[in-house]
Order: C-alpha cells, then structure tokens, then sequence
C-alpha cells in the first residue's frame, strides 16, 4: 500500500518532523511511503520549511519569550539571504511553558518583536511570521513595542508589556517602527481564521487555554477591543473583525495593523508552496496527526486542509490525536475518515504525553 504521511505537531510531545520519522520508519517495512512533516503556522513552522530549502540558515540570538525572560532561540534565513522565517511558537511559545508560568494577563509577544528586527539588521526584506501555539494574548502590541512602536495612555505614560496594560491604551505611534522596517515586507502566516473579536474571538477560544479565567477572558476581550481601536486610528485599517487576526494571541492583528502584513492562510499557503496537492493522487491512504482534535482542529488548521484534500481526491484518511473532544466532533465529524486516539492505549495522561512515539509506533504497526 502507497501511504502519504501528513502530520502536523504534537504540541509539547514530538515535533511534526520527528512524527513523521515515526510513522515513516514504521510503516516502511511494509508499505511504500512518503512523509512531509505539515505546519499551518504554528508549531513545525521552520521544520516545513527546512526541507524546502536544505540550505537555509539558522540565526541564533536570545530574545525575551512570553514571560520576559531571556532564552535562545533563531529564525531561518533562506539561501537567498532576504528572506527571513520567523516562528513564534519557537519565542513565546505555549508547548515550553510550564503551568505554574502562565500569565495571561501579563505574558507579551516582545520577543517576536525582537527576532524581527535582528532578522531585518541581517539583511531581511521578506520575513515570514508562522502564528500559533502562543502562550501570550496581547495582539502583538509587545512585538509592536520592541520595534519602535510607542504606546500611550490617556496620560501620555508609555504602557508595559502585556494584556492587562492594553486596558488603558490611548494612542499608537508607528512612525519609529516604519521608519525601523523601511521596504520590509512581513506576511502573517496564521494557523486559525478567526477574528480578533466577536463570539470566536482570540480571548474567548484561545485564551483559555493561556491559562485565562472566565473573569481574565472577559478582560482579554476588553484590552483586545482597546488595542484595536488604537491601532486602528493608527494605521487607518478595521482590525476588530478582519479573519485571521486571532492567530497566536492575536499577534496577527498587530502585524497586520502595525506592520502592515499581508495575511495569509498558514495551511493553504503553506500546502501551495509545498505542492503537497501532486501526492494525494499517488496515495492509497493518507495519513494526519495532531496533538489535541477539538473545535479549534475545525478553524482552519493543518489537519483540516489534510482532511479537505483527501475528500477531494476520494482519498482514505486515518486521523491519528493525543486527544480527542467528542463535543467537537459532535458538531463537526471527520467522516469518512477513520480515528485513533493515542490515549485510548495508554494508563495515563501523563504517560501518553510523555511515550507519544511508542503509542504512535503502536497505531503504526496494526496498519
């Protein structure tokens, strides 16, 4: 059997190139296979990319992640030494913070703000930003801030890092920041299509899983709708309900308004790019991964495109999860496709989380 090996991240366990060395060392001993690692602009964002150009180049700096505290981290520079991969699952990332660590209110997207401007001093003039997998909610006004952006309050006091500040927003300068990322070109890669207010916005789908409370979303929503006003008198575009602007904590609203990039579609983007299309026809069975299936699978994430593609090309899925909610799917079943749940097979949570590659290899070998 001919198999396409499609995973995207699981957040926190195994990294979408190191599932799909899983899966393909597996299957390979008896099926024919290929495997592409997938990202929608989340976790995995510089492993898709990597293949696409062996002879990309990873920059390495220290930039503050969603805490504001000092780590290592890098962005890509591709062969043509002008453009630049920015993933911010990677500065502020969810999947590396620890529980105790969240701050909903208080986390930033500084460092993204940070690594965007080493990438431009080192000759960048396209940069790519993936979104997603964030353990911040600011709407990319820290990112805004490190690169020259001045925020304001009522009182003229320039703002703090962070959500809770953005309650008190006045005013946006963005001339320091265009004058810093003159002819720089920047394309907001987002994972999910949602807005950046309204019933599916950043605050009230994603924030919870920041760490927020019932009482922190409401709050998150009210900073979000602030710093959209703000940034909206600034850079003369509607941000409040454009699609695409909750991704990564709604650092794609800031990019968008502040940074004046083009949003894209992070799984059709980056299954265009790819080509990833051409190997649906040779297939027999496609297979697709993620960490967690649940109604955010449905908001235009790498699985779904996956998913999107087989139907059109009458193609069997497997949908191989960590998790699954069954409330999600509820209201939007995966039928035709086939699923397996790796916690079905293991004692614990923990115990999953912590042996994902044994229980994938597990589902593997009955294939």
């Amino acid at each position: 059997m001919k198999i396409l090996i499609l995973p995207n991240a699981f957040k926190g366990s195994l990294s979408a190139a190191y599932a799909a060395r899983v899966m393909s060392r597996c299957l390979a001993k008896k099926h024919t296979v290929r495997a592409f690692p997938i990202s929608d602009g989340g976790d995995g964002f510089m492993d898709f990319f990597s293949p696409l150009d062996p002879h990309a180049k990873k920059i390495r700096l220290r930039a503050k992640n969603a805490f504001l505290k000092a780590k290592n981290t890098y962005f890509l520079m591709l062969s043509d030494g002008k453009t630049a991969i920015v993933e911010t699952a990677r500065i502020c990332g969810l999947g590396s913070a620890k529980k105790e660590e969240l701050d909903p209110m208080g986390a930033s997207s500084w460092g993204v703000g940070e690594v965007i401007l080493k990438a431009v001093r080192a000759g960048a003039k396209n940069i790519y930003v993936g979104l997603g997998g964030v353990a911040c909610n600011d709407g990319g006004a820290g990112m805004a801030a490190a690169c020259g952006a001045v925020l304001t309050d009522k009182m003229g006091r320039t703002l703090a890092p962070g959500a809770e500040p953005l309650l008190g927003i006045k005013k946006v300068d963005l001339g320091p920041l265009q004058k810093n990322l003159k002819s720089v070109r920047i394309y907001a890669v987002a994972d999910v299509t949602n807005p950046l207010l309204g019933p599916k916005s950043s605050a009230k789908v994603f924030g919870p899983q920041k760490g927020a409370t019932p009482e922190q979303v409401k709050r998150l929503d009210k900073a979000m709708a602030r710093w959209a006003q703000a940034l909206s008198r600034a850079c003369g575009k509607p941000i409040a309900h454009t699609p695409g602007t909750a991704a990564a904590g709604a650092i794609a609203a800031g990019l968008y308004g502040a940074f004046g990039a083009e949003l894209l579609v992070g799984a059709d983007f980056l299954f265009h790019k790819a080509r990833l299309e051409r190997y649906f026809n040779w297939a027999d069975l496609v297979i697709t991964s993620e960490g967690k299936l649940d109604r955010q699978t449905f908001y235009g994430k790498a699985p779904l495109a996956v998913l999107k593609l087989a139907k059109k090309h009458h193609k069997p899925v497997l949908f191989i999860c960590a998790l699954a909610d069954e409330q999600a799917l509820k209201h939007q079943p995966l039928a035709p496709a086939r699923l397996a749940v790796l916690s079905d097979f293991a004692p614990t949570l923990a115990d999953c989380a912590a042996h994902t590659a044994r229980y994938l290899q597990r589902v593997c070998k009955s294939i």
